[in-house]
């Protein structure tokens, strides 16, 4: 008979508390701003001052359609965050990593999974998501929801039937927060449909309660077709930028399909019904956009801990937590804040917003006028208050004007409009030149232009 002294603790696992110690510290050595961040920090800043949710995204000229984003949550904290200093918003980033990696942790151990293995799948989610977890982007506001989405129905699975109930007022949140939302949701309605007849009522009711997160939000009723443009926005279409397929001549995403293919491996035995028909769907969102990824490895990694196949119930390993474990655990986030905090102040000029040190020479440049930019130094520019034509979200825009900003950033094509200033990065100057524009200043990696004939 299986004594308390032999059940898995959260306590003792040394070897992955040691592992997500580490991929935090390193994460922290090599975190940055990347695009699809800026943007909404600016439409938080206008909200906050202007007091109420601002229709159209800030210091963008081209004509914006009807949207309404039902982030308003998210736009009001990362501007929160942003303004108090420049190490601010990566060391969000790295918080949400740290706490992403704990609740993978938390499902692994509540599985039955053993310390060693539970290391070697949170190395290998770092690992294949590094491009996620470094490159701070809007869509880390959803990495913390979704692990605890799904350590509570994995709760629940193994017999803790009220964690279903959490269920709904976590997706209220996360609707607010950021557009992951629905791949939440489709794994919830995976879970509704797939995991046995028993309970049947309850998943039912708590996956009605959840639809309630798609209008439950500051765009309402229009929370959906804001959903549908997004989705259906010019790069989703192409699959490129951010909307990228993978492709197996970039290492992020070989060490991506690497990482996904062990985990798999290692959990096959141990996945249930209804989460294979869940790695099945994130697999084929991931075919379709390398981003995705991160939500299949996340998934897998708890289950990829377990050395035999999971039974229907697993005893509450969670022992009372007592002075020293409260001590050691105090000792341990400060231990590892400090660390991190060293790693990014000795980054500081890094982990800035890209192409702040230019803001100033793209003002004096521009004057008064209009700038087309490079991502994601056009987010840059827009935030700190200079006029860009169209930047991230590009499903604010107009189909056409989404194409031409697209041929822009892929083939170096400046569009028919009226800019005053192009930033390009060094390979499309030539092309730039011979569109009848003139290399005025460099910085930063990039290249000012400005129309030929005009003084510098």
């Amino acid at each position: 008979m299986e004594t308390l002294e032999q059940r898995p603790t959260l306590v003792r696992t040394p070897a992955a508390w040691s592992a997500v110690a580490l991929w935090t510290a390193v994460v922290s050595g090599f975190v940055l701003i990347g695009a699809d961040l800026m943007w909404i920090v600016s439409v938080g800043d206008a909200a906050r001052e202007m007091g109420r949710i601002p229709t159209e995204v800030p210091n963008l000229v081209a004509p914006q359609v009807e949207w309404r984003s039902p982030d308003a949550l998210a736009q009001l904290f990362l501007s929160l965050v942003h303004s108090w200093g420049w190490a601010a918003l990566p060391a969000l980033n790295v918080l949400i990593v740290f706490l992403t990696l704990v609740v993978l942790v938390v499902d692994g151990r509540r599985s039955g999974g053993s310390d060693v293995r539970l290391a070697v799948a949170v190395t290998l989610v770092v690992v294949g998501a590094a491009s996620t977890f470094v490159v701070v982007r809007f869509p880390m506001l959803s990495l913390v929801p979704f692990v605890v989405l799904v350590l509570l129905l994995r709760e629940w699975d193994r017999g803790q039937i009220r964690a279903i109930w959490w269920v709904p007022p976590l997706m209220v949140v996360w609707g607010n927060l950021h557009g992951a939302l629905l791949v939440g949701l489709s794994v919830l309605g995976v879970f509704v449909l797939f995991a046995g007849r028993k309970g049947i009522r309850a998943r039912a009711l708590a996956g009605g309660a959840s639809l309630l997160s798609l209008v439950l939000t500051s765009a309402g009723l229009s929370t959906p077709h804001y959903y549908v443009t997004a989705l259906s926005n010019e790069a989703a279409q192409r699959g490129t930028d951010l909307w990228a397929r993978p492709d197996l001549t970039n290492p992020f995403d070989i060490v991506l399909v690497a990482s996904a293919a062990l985990l798999l491996a290692m959990a096959a035995r141990g996945l249930r019904r209804w989460e294979w028909f869940v790695v099945a769907g994130l697999a084929v969102g991931t075919v379709l956009a390398a981003r995705n990824g991160v939500w299949l490895l996340l998934f897998l990694a708890p289950v990829a801990a377990v050395r035999t196949p999971r039974s229907v119930a697993v005893p509450d390993s969670l022992r009372p937590l007592n002075r020293r474990v409260i001590a050691a655990a105090t000792v341990y986030c400060l231990g590892l804040g400090a660390v991190v905090g060293i790693q990014l102040a000795r980054r500081e000029g890094d982990v800035q917003p890209p192409g702040t040190e230019l803001v100033p020479v793209v003002r004096d440049l521009a004057s008064d006028g209009v700038v087309i930019a490079v991502e994601p130094e056009a987010e840059t520019f827009a935030q700190a208050g200079v006029q860009v034509w169209i930047a991230n979200p590009i499903d604010a825009f107009d189909p056409q004007d989404q194409r031409e900003f697209l041929d822009f950033l892929q083939d170096c094509e400046v569009p028919d409009v009226p800019v005053d200033v192009v930033v390009v990065e060094e390979s499309c100057v030539a092309p730039v030149v011979g569109q009848g524009w003139s290399e005025t200043e460099r910085g930063g990696g990039l290249v000012m232009l400005t129309p030929a004939g005009t003084a510098p």
